[in-house]
């Protein structure tokens, strides 16, 4: 998925910030020298926080509108609905030290206004960059990093006027929350740290199946055979973080469609995955009555995968959550693997647990 996600963003660069007369928010560029970040400190936040700087009257008017389909649009396949980030809206005279560090800023500028905010907005751009926008209207982001801190991500949105930013936004707003969506699992992937005990767990799983997946520290081992391994995190205060992979022979392309990987989903369930250890006729099933599941097509590990994301249960009602899953043929093995994070908090928000168990899974590999 990142490589398929990464395209995307590439795709945005070269079309949208290949400007390298354009200056970079609030400071000129610097030239022949990379910018050190050594001085500078940590981004603050949390994951999924994004602070915009924008005109706050275009904020309440049809651009503020765009905006707000692009960032909080509801994140697919959750049980409940939830923004895809959590957003700060603030004027450019309320840009402090505090904003400035934020791990995501996004800056917002329509050449149409000549209110104080609107000018230092425009302000920000040299006299060059205003021609191109003016004379390519498919140009609206520009991204860079470590402005004000070190791993902070940054996305200029513009256009010669609101109705141009607007048509962009409307067309491309995946380019846009696949810039943050990428930021917030790479974040993930480097603090989710593994512990001497889930090396060990990791070593089992190698040995018994021939694939390696990052094993956070506090998980244990719930349950490893020939054609699947379990782990999970069950804290005493807290979710239930759970990662599990099966596999099979690989026969024909049915088995991508939507509703043979269900099939496929509720096959490891019931064989494998208890709901109560002490009820054996209690298991896990996929959520098709009350919301279905919502499926996409990704390119993982250079590999055709189909990325399923929805709502579980038990077969007797007892405990349910959300899941993210892959499903992928790993040629050189001829095997089909499904694997999974979901995650159990009830009346608690499942976004960043489900970011969390995304950036796991793309940690796996086939040994």
């Amino acid at each position: 998925m990142k490589k398929l996600l990464a395209l995307l963003f590439i795709v945005s660069l070269s079309a949208c910030s290949g400007d390298k007369d354009q200056q970079e928010v609030g400071e000129e560029k610097k030239e022949g020298n990379a910018k050190s970040t050594s001085f500078l400190p940590d981004a603050t936040g949390e994951s999924g926080e994004i602070v915009i700087i924008i005109n706050k009257r275009k904020y309440d008017g049809p651009l503020g509108d765009a905006i707000k389909e692009v960032f909080r649009e509801t994140v697919p396949g959750l049980t409940r609905p939830e923004p895809m980030f959590t957003i700060r809206v603030i004027e450019p005279f309320e840009f402090n030290r505090i904003f400035r560090v934020a791990r995501n800023l996004v800056y917002v500028t329509s050449f149409e206004g000549n209110s104080a905010s609107d000018k230092w907005l425009q302000g920000t751009f040299s006299e060059n960059s205003r021609d191109r926008i003016f004379n390519d209207s498919d140009l609206f982001m520009q991204t860079s990093e470590d402005q004000y801190s070190k791993g902070q991500k940054i996305i200029q949105l513009f256009g010669k006027d609101d109705a141009t930013l607007i048509k962009n936004l409307k067309e491309k707003k995946n380019l846009v929350q696949n810039f943050f969506n990428i930021a917030e699992k790479q974040r993930l992937a480097r603090t989710i740290k593994m512990s001497t005990a889930s090396k060990g767990i990791l070593r089992k799983v190698n040995d018994k199946l021939g694939v390696n997946i990052k094993i956070p520290a506090g998980y244990e081992l719930s349950l490893l055979e020939d054609d699947f391994m379990w782990v999970r995190a069950l804290p005493s205060v807290g979710p239930s973080k759970n990662l599990f992979v099966y596999s099979k022979p690989y026969t024909s392309q049915d088995e991508f469609k939507y509703e043979n990987i269900i099939k496929l989903r509720n096959e490891a369930g019931k064989k494998y995955i208890y709901g109560d250890p002490e009820n054996k006729e209690s298991y896990m099933i996929t959520e098709t009555e009350y919301m279905d599941p919502v499926f996409r097509n990704i390119n993982f590990n250079d590999q055709y995968t189909v990325e399923m994301k929805g709502a579980w249960k038990t077969n007797n009602f007892s405990v349910g959550g959300t899941f993210v899953s892959y499903t992928f043929v790993d040629e050189s093995t001829e095997r089909l693997y499904y694997i999974e994070g979901f995650v159990i908090h009830p009346s608690e928000d499942h976004r960043e647990l489900i970011r969390e168990m995304e950036s796991l899974l793309t940690t796996f590999r086939v040994s």
